[in-house]
Parts: C-alpha cells; sequence; structure tokens
C-alpha cells in the first residue's frame, strides 16, 4: 500500500501553490545528489573509479543527444520533489532510483533489459467530450471491458515488471475515480503515478485524497489559451472553465502538473506558442507537453501533419524555453515530436507501451494495432513481442536503446 502524509482531504490549504522552478545553488544542490546516486549505481558494474567515471560521462553524452541539451538543465520543485522530464520519476524516490538501474543496466549490453519507463492505461471509455483530436473515438461510451480487478492486475504485473511511471488515461479517467482509489491503494512502492484528464470531476477534496494515496501529478488538457477556441475543439462549452479549474486544485493539493496541448496547423506560430506559454506560467505548472497531431481515431485519414516550418518552429520553442536563462521561469516543455524524429520512436516496448481500454497492448496509442491481451499474457512475454513491431512514422535505428 502506497502512502504519504498529507493535509486531511476535507480541509482548504494554501501550502501549495504549484511548480517552482529552482534557482543556481539549489540546482548545483541537486545535480551533485543526482550525479551521487547515479555514481554508486554504475559503480557496481564497473571495476575501479576511472570507469566508473568514464561510463557516466558515456551516459551523459547519450543523454545529450537524445534531449538535445545538457543533463539537468532546469528543474522544477513540488511538494520536496524535483522534476525535469515527465517520462523521469520525482527525485528523490525509489522510482528515481529503479529507473536509474534500468538505465545502466541497458547501457551493459550483456544485461537482460527489465522494465518501462512509462505505460500509457487507457482505464475506461467512458468520456463526456467529443474532442476532435481522439484516438479512442471508436471505443468512446460503449460498455466497459475492463473490471476493477483487472484495472488493479494489470497495473501490479507491470509494476512487477519494472515500470516506475503508470499514466492513467481514458476516456475521462476521472470516470472512475473510486477505481483508481482501488490502483493507488494496491500499488507498489517504486512507481509514480499520473493522471490524465480533461479536468473533469477534479476538486480540491478528491486531489488531495489522491496525494494522500500516492498520486504523483495529473497531465490536464489545455489545448489553447483562449477558452472559446479550446471549447470548441473538445465539444463542450464547460471543458475550459474544468480544466483551469483541476490546474488550479492540483496545485493547491501538492500534485506536480503538466498542461498537454495537442497542436494544429491553425495553431502554431510564434505568437500563438508565447502566448501559451506565458498562459502555463500564469498557471504555475510544471510541464507543457506538446503533442504533434497524429491521423489516427477521430481524425483517421485527415491531412492534419503539421509543417516542416511548424516543426522547426516548435524545436526552436522547445530548446529556447528549456536552456536559455530569459525563459527560467517558465515551465518546462516535453516534446516527443523533436525526440522522434532525431532517435526514432521510444515505444514498442523500448521504453513505453500503450494499453487501451479493452486491455490490449499496442506499440503506442497511435500506431493503433493490437498485439495481444496485457490480461492474458504477462510482461515479461508481452515485451519481445512488442520488439518485433516498428513505428510507422519514426523507425530510424537503434539510438535510444
Amino acid at each position: 500500500m502506497k502512502k504519504i502524509v498529507t493535509t486531511p482531504a476535507n480541509t482548504t490549504t494554501n501550502q501549495f501553490t504549484g511548480a517552482r522552478v529552482i534557482g543556481p545553488f539549489e540546482l548545483a544542490m541537486v545535480r551533485t545528489k543526482v550525479f551521487r546516486q547515479l555514481f554508486n549505481l554504475v559503480k557496481t558494474h564497473e571495476k575501479g573509479l576511472l570507469k566508473t567515471v568514464k561510463t557516466i560521462r558515456s551516459i551523459k553524452a547519450k543523454y545529450e543527444k537524445v534531449f538535445g541539451e545538457a543533463f539537468l538543465t532546469k528543474v522544477v520543485q513540488v511538494n520536496g520533489k524535483y522534476f525535469w522530464r515527465l517520462a523521469a520519476p520525482q527525485f528523490p524516490s525509489r522510482a528515481s532510483m529503479e529507473m536509474q538501474k534500468a538505465e545502466i543496466d541497458r547501457y551493459f549490453m550483456n544485461e537482460r533489459k527489465h522494465g518501462l519507463r512509462s505505460l500509457l492505461f487507457a482505464i475506461t471509455k467512458k468520456c463526456p467530450l467529443k474532442c476532435k483530436h481522439c484516438f479512442e473515438w471508436p471505443n468512446l461510451n460503449k460498455p466497459e471491458t475492463l473490471t476493477s480487478f483487472d484495472l488493479v492486475s494489470i497495473v501490479q504485473k507491470y509494476q512487477d515488471y519494472g515500470t516506475t511511471q503508470i499514466m492513467l488515461s481514458g476516456g475521462e479517467p476521472m470516470t472512475r475515480i473510486i477505481d483508481i482509489y482501488k490502483i493507488l491503494d494496491n500499488a507498489r512502492p517504486w512507481t509514480d503515478f499520473w493522471i490524465i484528464t480533461s479536468g473533469y470531476g477534479v476538486n480540491l477534496q478528491n486531489a488531495l485524497k489522491l496525494r494522500e494515496k500516492g498520486l504523483t501529478g495529473m497531465m490536464i488538457s489545455i489545448d489553447h489559451f483562449d477558452g472559446s477556441i479550446h471549447n470548441a475543439f473538445r465539444g463542450s462549452d464547460k471543458s475550459f472553465d474544468w480544466a483551469v479549474n483541476a490546474v488550479r486544485c492540483a496545485n493547491e493539493a501538492g500534485l506536480i502538473v503538466a498542461l498537454s496541448i495537442c497542436v494544429t496547423k491553425s495553431f502554431v506560430n510564434s505568437e500563438n506558442l508565447s502566448r501559451y506559454m506565458k498562459f502555463a506560467r500564469d498557471l504555475r505548472v510544471g510541464f507543457v507537453q506538446i503533442i504533434d497531431p497524429r491521423a489516427t481515431g477521430r481524425w483517421e485519414k485527415q491531412e492534419i501533419s503539421l509543417t516542416t516550418e511548424q516543426n522547426e518552429l516548435l524545436d526552436d520553442l522547445y530548446h529556447r524555453y528549456n536552456t536559455k536563462h530569459e525563459y527560467r521561469s517558465f515551465p518546462i516543455i516535453n516534446y516527443l515530436g523533436y525526440h522522434q524524429r532525431k532517435v526514432g520512436c521510444f515505444g514498442s516496448g523500448n521504453r513505453f507501451l500503450y494499453i487501451d481500454t479493452d486491455g490490449d497492448v499496442h506499440i503506442c496509442p497511435y500506431c493503433a494495432s493490437k498485439i495481444a491481451s496485457a490480461r492474458d499474457l504477462s510482461a515479461e512475454v508481452m515485451i519481445p513481442m512488442l520488439a518485433q513491431h516498428k513505428c510507422h512514422l519514426f523507425n530510424l535505428g537503434t539510438a535510444v536503446n
């Protein structure tokens, strides 16, 4: 059972006010602690100080190749924990140590790969919205397939495999909040849990209760700084208010918050991106997750891809806001498209996979072709099966292995 000390769920508190980008002295302290942990893990594989240091330098160089920036360039703090990537668990934590162990095992090629960085698990078909980009569109609001027992069992199965981050999505996962409580109550202590939500149903009371039970953060979808445009994209005139209220409640409860935006052709220009980042900063979130549009689900067979110039604009945004001093007060940007175009996809069980609302496993949410059922097969059997399938867009080799 995963518990942490928190403010009682019936109490309003102003103790937490959102994410804080840490300053240079605190950043130096965090770097020292992270590298100390990394050093202690690497030295169990290497003999001697020089070999250990050489290996750590090689790991850092690999990180910089993938992410295009130095390790720990920008860090945010919430509730005494530090965050620098959405797919990296909070630090310090057991999840952080287990993630580093798995990455070090990958580095030493003679060691068996084990564990996932992230599992995206769609736990419900129910959703009150009609989002234009929904990749689960064909399955929405049909009878549920997965029982409470199924949800807990699948989560435990992938925790036991060594997964250090599990993101619960849907549909709208808050429609199954009682089952989320059950998942958290039965969770192992080495995994960070997130909820990916539209904001529907989030209030201060349940945000506090979720943190009490061990939730790490919420990824809240806001696709425009203009509420009316967001509402049109989401198919509800209440969506924007739900989302903004959810950010405030999650901040006050002491959860780390990420905004998620699906960027469209009509949105991606310098002015809109700048205004959105200011909007995110004012909401005091830790991350902004940028998602490229994909022709799947409700957008199947539609021409919605961004232009080369728009991709370059997003790449530049990612670099400037994550590395330049003048943008230090802004949230950290997480942009998978940048990394995928450089080194390939992280899916196929390499570092993450997707389980849909029927419990079927896919290499990612967008390459929607089920491999097998997570209810029927163990993670140890499933992962090698996934490795035989590749992303149709970003199969660029083995740079992220």
